[in-house]
Formats: structure tokens, sequence, C-alpha cells
């Protein structure tokens, strides 16, 4: 996401963790820029400066990102200061920037999960799950009973069909991890992971491409009800539907 104000030249003056790819090629600066964003963390955040219209490059920074990053510049026309931050510090601008979000950080936390298993880290791995394991149901509560009702797709053959049969083989798989960890079978803990990551991962990627545009766009055909959308996917997410999501997946 970004926004744009006319500054004076000014409010030039160099900060902490600037990065400056003025006088670079687009194809010198996107890799140095992408690099500096993959070590951005919670808290933090960069400055790029640049002498050419930045756009293409940072959409593009935060594609490769998958969206894990906010940003906004300011120029006046000779100096464009891009600021950036983590996405999870930004606002979401509705419940499907919401959703995308929620999606990144379920793949990186069930990374974790995995690195976990593989280096034998036992307690740490089923600390992370159990995290990853509430969250993943809170999201797909709220696509299936939420949004899926509402927004729609096609249920009975479309991106929505496709995407509930997803979210039943996800909910399989998880389980599956949980029932590993509850009987301490760990020696096959790191292959039910890595499989469980390639679904997760595979199936972000499908949902974001082909239902999440559909979704996109009818919820903001109507703003009143984006926005209680937006508020109420921002609650259950949060925790604020547990008994519900407890009774739906237990």
């Amino acid at each position: 996401m970004s926004t744009q104000q006319v500054i004076p030249p000014a409010c030039t003056s160099p900060a902490q963790n600037v990065i400056d790819v003025r006088g670079m090629s687009y194809t010198a600066a996107q890799p140095l820029v992408y690099a500096a964003m993959t070590r951005l963390a919670i808290g933090q955040h960069v400055q790029v400066l640049a002498d050419t219209d930045p756009g293409a490059m940072m959409r593009a920074v935060a594609f490769q990102l998958r969206n894990a990053i906010s940003w906004r510049f300011e120029t006046d026309g000779k100096l464009w200061q891009i600021d950036v931050l983590p996405r999870a510090e930004a606002e979401a601008k509705d419940v499907v920037d919401l959703l995308t979000w929620d999606h990144y950080r379920l793949d990186r936390q069930f990374a974790d999960v995995l690195a976990a298993a593989n280096e034998n880290r036992i307690v740490d791995a089923e600390t992370i799950f159990n995290d990853y394991w509430i969250g993943l149901r809170r999201h797909v509560h709220l696509e299936n009973n939420v949004l899926g009702q509402t927004l729609g797709g096609g249920e009975e053959k479309g991106p929505l069909a496709d995407m509930l049969f997803e979210h039943d083989s996800i909910i399989t798989q998880s389980r599956l991890v949980a029932e590993t960890l509850l009987e301490k079978d760990y020696g096959m803990l790191p292959a039910i992971c890595a499989v469980l990551s390639g679904s997760l991962a595979k199936h972000e990627n499908r949902e974001e491409t082909t239902l999440f545009p559909i979704w996109q766009t009818t919820d903001n055909s109507d703003r009143g009800r984006a926005a209680e959308f937006l508020v109420r996917a921002k609650e259950l997410l949060a925790g604020a539907e547990d008994q519900q999501v407890d009774k739906m997946f237990p």
C-alpha cells in the first residue's frame, strides 16, 4: 500500500536505517532494497532514498515478500523518500488485506515449527505449533463461516469450493501434527510438518490469486459492510469467537 505527499526539500534529512539508491538502475536497486526488507523485524523501519519514482520497484519488492511490508513515499519531484515498516504494524485497509497478512503470519509460524522439528527442538516445536493451531482454526472459521457465506465465490464449483475442500485437508493434516506431538512420535514429525508446510503455501497462493480478488470486489462494493467485516475479522482473529471455533474444529 502506498500514499504520496509533496514535501519541501528541507525534509530530506538523513535518518537511521537509510538505503540510498539514487543514481542506481532499477535492476541494481531492487535486489538491494529486497535484501534489506527480508531483515526487517517488528519495531523497525527503513527509509529508502531514490531519485526516480519508486512505485514499480516497491510493488515488486512487496510482491516478492507476499506483502509482508507496508510502504509510503513523499517527494518533491526530485527526491523520493520511502518509509517502509513491517506489514504487521500497518492498519489493514480491508478484510482481504487482513487475511493476506494472516496467511503470511501463519506460513512463517509453521515454517518455524518445521525448523524446530528438523533441529529436534521439540519443546519449541510444540509451543509454536499450539499458537499456530488456534490461529489456523480462527482463520478457517472466519473464511468458511463468515466471509464465504456472504461474499461467495462459487460454493458448489469455483474458488470458494476449492477453498473449503483445501481447508478440510489442512485441518486434517494439522491434527496429524498435533497427534504426533501428543504421542511423542518425534521421528515422524519433520516429514509430516514438511508435507503440511507445502500444502499451506500452495493453498494460500491459490486463494490469494483466485478467491481473494472476488471477495475484495464484493466486499468493497458496500463500504458499510466492509467496515463491519473488518472490525469483526480483527476481533475474531484475536479470539473473540473461540467458543464457536472450538466447537467447529475441536
